[in-house]
């Protein structure tokens, strides 16, 4: 068994036992808000309230793109899915954070690999951003992804940037590392070039 093998499984096994709590906990929030009596309405202004509904919308949009993110596509790779349903699972989690995606594309379907990259992509740039980035996501097809990345100021992580320019040197992010064995099972070619502030990104699939 591989170590991205490996990674996916144990990973497909945590989000399943947590992602029906999360789910539940928000769903009981939400009950809450239907039948709480109009005389303690004030309640759900209350930022005590306010601050769990958040925290737990939060955990579940990391919980279903992190099940994206991780999954293991081996026997799929070449197998697409709506863009729609992959929105879905992704737009929550960008909600949550300085990032915003735009789809410059026609496309109705995303291949799998592309979904899983982009999805790795989107967590990675939370870290390579910090002040936030717009996501341009310029071209999708079957073998190649292109993507263009615009940091909201000149703030960038520079150390983090490096070690996605050079995938032979040794990294401690899990992240980086996960990236780095996705391109290298999937056999994803990755070319990666800085001007200014924006990155630009093209992923092509062997």
């Amino acid at each position: 068994m591989s170590e991205l093998d490996l990674l996916s499984k144990l990973s497909r096994k945590i989000f399943h036992d947590l992602i029906n709590p999360a789910s539940a906990a928000l769903n009981g929030l939400e009950l809450f808000k239907l039948i709480i009596s109009d005389e303690k309405k004030s309640l759900l202004d209350d930022e005590a309230f306010l601050l769990i509904e958040k925290s737990a919308s939060k955990t579940l949009s990391q919980l279903k793109i992190y099940r994206i993110a991780y999954a293991d596509i081996t026997s799929e790779i070449y197998d697409s899915i709506k863009i729609e349903e992959f929105r879905k699972s992704t737009d929550d989690f960008i909600s949550h954070t300085k990032l915003h995606v735009n789809f410059n594309i026609e496309n109705e379907q995303i291949s799998k690999w592309s979904a899983v990259i982009l999805s790795n992509i989107y967590i990675l740039s939370v870290q390579l951003f910090p002040q936030g980035a717009g996501i341009h996501i310029k071209r999708i097809d079957e073998k190649q992804l292109l993507i263009e990345l615009e940091s909201n100021s000149e703030t960038l992580n520079f150390d983090l940037y490096e070690q996605l320019d050079d995938m032979s040197s040794r990294s401690d992010n899990a992240q980086v590392i996960f990236y780095e064995l996705l391109l290298k099972n999937y056999r994803i070619e990755q070319n990666l070039s800085k001007i200014n502030n924006k990155i630009y990104l093209e992923l092509t699939l062997d």
